[in-house]
């Protein structure tokens, strides 16, 4: 009953910690010195946990030890608040140097510890929370999307000094392993000293009058001191041996904490930026509208946004009637992606069952309905004889996988008016085009006597019964809005299929430059007329600086890259890192040390690490890798039973399942180019090859590796390999 007496008189008199005294001096702080400030900031929260935390702790409990003390006594234990103790402890690391160096740190860094400082007191319920509100001002710097300089300078150092280590030490992750194994025999060494200091103190109570006792306790004491003193120096000596380890560890957690706070800080806010909020208000559904950019820019958080104001004006009845609305995109991943984040945005629909699906499964209905007698088939059932008497001979088969079905090209277009075929490898004269289409009839005619047949071909089909006017698709199986996610690796054929089923209007994002699945892919070629309706973005929200200078510099090798996308980052992060290795297992080891580090080392959780690569075999690999070394679940993204929202497990993909994703940190392992692209010209498939590794590099939010053999020296890989090497 007094300690609530005393707390009430405290609260009256403005004494409860953080004071109004302490905010004060803070802000007096602030603009001053940013290391000093920074590390006044950690001493207010520690100040707050000493005194919540009151007898249970002293002057030798340590930060940390203060934390998690606090965490057990006041925490809900709630993803929000495990997140912001994790990002405290990672941020207060950081002023150690400050504390025992006098270094300084930047003002980047200290509006990190503003915005973690105002975190706690909002979730917590802090005295005084207007005034650290004040405090927090300064943040607004942020709001506005460009680079910091001045601001930053501390941090480009620190940035300077991971480039030179990491040019010098090709093996950071496992001297920094090493490092940490070190530090804590260090710290064993130093608990056993200790241990050894009280159990004398406590024989030298018990044996006071024993000499001989008391002899024998010293000279055993003595020994066992010089003992532990001398492998205490030979580890110390080790650690100084490994201080080029210790400064890449220091210095990349500096900009990692950063960067996290800052990406925190923008996530926090639920906004869009200007740019992209003034496209969402572009959109009125009267039009087909495109949304472009290039990778990290925002397409699908401006789709979801958009698809988000169809639904409240849908909910609103600002229609004539109630309207159905659903959204697609190409992969498994991305749909469950998409899911998501939606249900983070809170978006619902109650008319749609399925509002958020896959292109396959919205197209597949629709072809059972025109097709009942039909089962469905992905490959090309091979006809035999059909390779007989054409000029293409075998490659009959590629020409209709990879040209003449995706883009629904008529025997007019083949054999008239001569349509380019984009991609393809050999050049055809009019009179081989003639036997080619031939041919394509003739295995056409023998496909319809199968009971299976290959979708890609039954899409073409429906296509031209719908614009022959010979089938209509039923009304339960149109939609009246349509938004499509990562619209660009759709077919045209595909495309053309999904626009006859929408009543209204189509919002589409797309980046062509990320089109790994379709070359010379067009908006016309789809049957989609978004002239004068479309915005481009150009402000890449997702990626540090560094990760967007690598990405434009290899984007600007891909030939035909669009030149109208341009985008800025702004956010400051450590340096992309190149690991070359002689051969596969070198680097799936460095790849699963790289993983330890960042979990043990920075604090990152295993669910914001994806591990990308060129083929499933290097994936399963390293699932059973990170299993076996580290302990670590891991699961690769499209298969059948993953879960974004599941934690604890580090994210595997594709190169091509990685599409639309994005991971905090991103280790990509590059082996060799796409072999399915053999079947285009050396110029198409030397393109799609650049499209597969350009949107691998864009997944990261704020840290990147990129993994290569040494012998990887030529082409696509090759020019990444120089752009890294800088």
């Amino acid at each position: 009953m007094a300690n609530n007496e005393q707390n009430d008189q405290k609260q009256i008199n403005n004494e409860l910690i953080p004071t109004l005294e302490q905010i004060n001096r803070l802000m007096s702080l602030q603009g001053v010195d940013s290391g000093i400030f920074t590390l006044a900031v950690f001493s207010t929260i520690e100040a707050y946990f000493r005194e919540k935390l009151e007898d249970s702790v002293d002057n030798n409990t340590k930060f940390y030890e203060l934390l998690d003390c606090y965490r057990d006594r006041y925490s809900s234990y709630n993803p929000k608040e495990n997140k912001l103790f994790r990002d405290i402890l990672n941020n207060q690391k950081n002023t150690n140097k400050v504390r025992h160096l006098f270094k300084n740190l930047s003002v980047e860094e200290a509006n990190s510890a503003v915005f973690l400082l105002l975190q706690f007191a909002t979730m917590f319920n802090l005295p005084n929370i207007v005034k650290i509100n004040q405090l927090a001002l300064n943040l607004k710097i942020w709001d506005y999307k460009k680079s910091p300089a001045e601001t930053a300078k501390e941090l480009e150092k620190a940035n300077q000094e991971l480039k030179k280590l990491t040019k010098s030490n090709a093996d950071m992750a496992q001297k920094v392993e090493e490092l940490e194994e070190k530090k804590k025999e260090l710290e064993h060494i130093s608990a056993k000293l200790k241990a050894v200091q009280f159990d004398y103190d406590e024989q030298l109570k018990n044996n006071k009058k024993n000499k001989e006792r008391i002899d024998e306790l010293r000279r055993e004491k003595s020994r066992v001191e010089y003992e532990n003193h001398k492998t205490q120096k030979e580890l110390q000596e080790q650690i100084a041996k490994l201080s080029d380890a210790e400064n890449y560890i220091d210095n990349l957690s500096r900009m990692t904490t950063y960067t996290r706070t800052r990406y925190d800080y923008e996530q926090s806010l639920l906004q869009l930026t200007r740019q992209q909020k003034s496209i969402v208000d572009k959109v009125k559904f009267s039009k087909d509208f495109l949304v472009k950019g290039s990778a990290g820019t925002g397409k699908s958080l401006v789709l979801l946004k958009t698809f988000e104001k169809l639904i409240i004006q849908n909910k609103q009845s600002l229609f004539d009637k109630e309207k159905s609305i659903k959204l697609i995109t190409y992969t498994h991943s991305l749909e469950k992606y998409n899911k998501y984040i939606a249900d983070l945005m809170n978006i619902e629909n109650p008319l749609e069952e399925e509002i958020i699906g896959t292109s396959e499964s919205y197209v597949n209905k629709i072809l059972r309905n025109a097709f009942p007698d039909n089962d469905f088939v992905y490959a090309l059932p091979r006809v035999p004889g059909s390779e007989k008497n054409n000029p293409l001979g075998r490659e009959i088969w590629t020409e209709l996988e990879k040209f003449i079905l995706p883009k629904c090209i008529s025997q007019k277009e083949y054999c008239e008016e001569k349509i380019k075929r984009t991609g393809m490898k050999t050049a055809q004269n009019a009179g081989k085009r003639k036997k080619i289409w031939e041919t394509v009839e003739w295995i056409f005619s023998e496909w319809d006597k199968l009971e299976s047949q290959p979708i890609s071909y039954l899409t073409y089909k429906l296509v031209q019964k719908i614009e022959n006017g010979e089938y209509t698709i039923p009304e339960n199986l149109k939609t009246d809005f349509l938004f499509v996610d990562e619209a660009q690796d759709l077919t045209a054929g595909t495309l053309r299929l999904i626009r006859a089923s929408v009543r209204e209007s189509m919002i589409l994002a797309g980046d062509n430059d990320q089109s790994v699945f379709q070359p010379g892919f067009t908006w016309s070629r789809a049957g989609i007329d978004i002239s004068g309706n479309s915005k481009i973005l150009n402000i890449n929200f997702r990626s540090t600086n560094q990760i967007n200078e690598v990405a434009e510099k290899y984007r600007a090798t891909i030939k035909g890259f669009d030149k109208e996308n341009l985008p800025e980052a702004f956010r400051l992060g450590p340096p992309v890192e190149l690991h070359e290795n002689p051969d596969h297992e070198t680097s799936y080891a460095q790849m699963v040390s790289t993983v330890k580090m960042c979990i043990n080392s920075l604090n990152y959780e295993p669910e914001n690490i994806c591990l990308i690569a060129t083929q499933k075999r290097h994936l399963e690999r390293l699932q059973e890798l990170l299993k076996k070394e580290l302990e670590l679940d891991s699961a690769i993204v499209n298969e059948e039973d993953f879960d974004f929202a599941k934690p604890g497990i580090v994210r595997l993909a594709t190169t091509q399942s990685c599409k639309g994703l994005d991971f905090p940190v991103v280790l990509f392992y590059l082996d060799h180019r796409a072999h399915f692209l053999d079947v285009y010209d050396e110029s198409t498939a030397d393109k799609m090859n650049r499209n597969m590794i350009y949107t691998a590099i864009t997944r990261s939010i704020e840290m990147l590796h990129v993994f290569m053999l040494e012998k990887c020296s030529d082409g696509p890989i090759g020019d990444l390999k120089k752009i890294l090497k800088g």
